[in-house]
């Protein structure tokens, strides 16, 4: 008698809980709690998190866009119906490997030939460059150095193509170290 009791004891246990299971899996709603699978993952998550991710970037690009138009000196204006200065002193050296170093002058003028390096090691100089839009590489913080901005000391700046881009020393004496072909306009 005590094994039949425990049989039918087991037997409404079981009854009582597979109920209960069956009340939980009919009121399950799969949309508040769905089942990840890799369908999911790969067409709903992956295109969210990407569509997330670049909505940063662009942020970050438009915000470092503003920053650079910030500090961009607006355009100068050319004088009207200023002659160009003749050219006093031309310097053409041949091109080498290694480094000059070149001391100019207040007002001279460096221009470049294709693929031109210049590093400002003493004095203040300024950028030329006739395009408002391009100006001289600044290769070791990699940004672009406008018309009249200062060129940063022992930064190597890249001139890149003989279009009347180069430097104009705007102090006493400024000393250079240049690499490439030149030509220098005395001021």
């Amino acid at each position: 008698m005590k094994r039949k009791t425990a049989i039918l004891l087991a037997a409404a246990l079981a009854l009582v809980v597979s109920t209960g299971v069956l009340a939980a899996a009919a009121g399950y709603d799969s949309s508040t709690n769905p089942i990840v699978t890799l369908n999911y993952l790969t067409n709903n998550f992956k295109k969210e998190i990407l569509e997330a991710v670049d909505e940063r970037i662009n942020a970050k690009i438009a915000e470092i866009s503003d920053k650079l138009a910030e500090s961009r000196p607006a355009e100068q204006a050319e004088p009207v119906n200023q002659p160009e200065p003749e050219p006093v002193v031309v310097t053409q050296p041949a091109p080498s490997s290694a480094y000059e170093v070149v001391q100019l002058s207040n007002g001279d003028a460096l221009y470049a030939e294709a693929s031109c390096e210049v590093i400002l090691r003493a004095g203040y100089a300024v950028c030329i460059a006739p395009d408002p839009t391009q100006g001289l590489a600044d290769t070791t913080n990699g940004y672009e150095i406008y018309n009249g901005q200062a060129l940063t000391k022992n930064h190597t700046c890249l001139i890149p193509r003989a279009d009347g881009r180069g430097i104009l020393a705007a102090s006493d004496s400024v000393f250079i170290m240049v690499r490439g072909e030149y030509s220098i306009v005395k001021g």
